[in-house]
């Protein structure tokens, strides 16, 4: 799967380049309870970063699509229902991408938010992924 680039850099920017964990891009998705271990950029191996790309756009996608489903629920019981909906998806994306778990995810998104260098090998991954590297 190919993707534009601007699109893509966008995309990883808005989920990875915020405040706060990717894991949280629909309304009431946290880490509470989630333990994660801290790691560091160098602990990230090529295989992985491609894996967290490629899991952080599959999300990125699933989040478009919640978000518009959710701002047009008709009740709170029924926005509520849409986003556990939603975070079970994007836990699964996640989960179905070989070498990759929610846990680890997490641990590279909270590094790439701390370590410039990291946050540059994702972003140079996106653009090799996308043809534009």
């Amino acid at each position: 799967m190919t993707f534009a680039r601007p699109f893509a850099v966008a995309t990883l920017a808005l989920v990875i380049g915020t405040a706060g964990p990717a894991l949280a891009p629909i309304a009431g998705w946290g880490t509470a309870g989630a333990q994660t271990a801290q790691i560091s950029g160098a602990e990230v191996d090529s295989d992985e970063l491609a894996a967290f790309v490629r899991a952080t756009l599959s999300m990125a996608e699933l989040r478009e699509t919640y978000i518009d489903r959710i701002s047009s629920a008709g009740s709170d019981a029924e926005q509520q229902a849409l986003v556990e909906e939603g975070n079970a998806a994007m836990m699964t994306a996640i989960e179905d991408e070989p070498g990759m778990t929610v846990e680890r995810y997490i641990a590279i998104n909270e590094a790439a938010q701390a370590d410039e260098e990291l946050n540059a090998r994702i972003l140079s991954t996106l653009e090799e992924m996308s043809g534009e590297g």
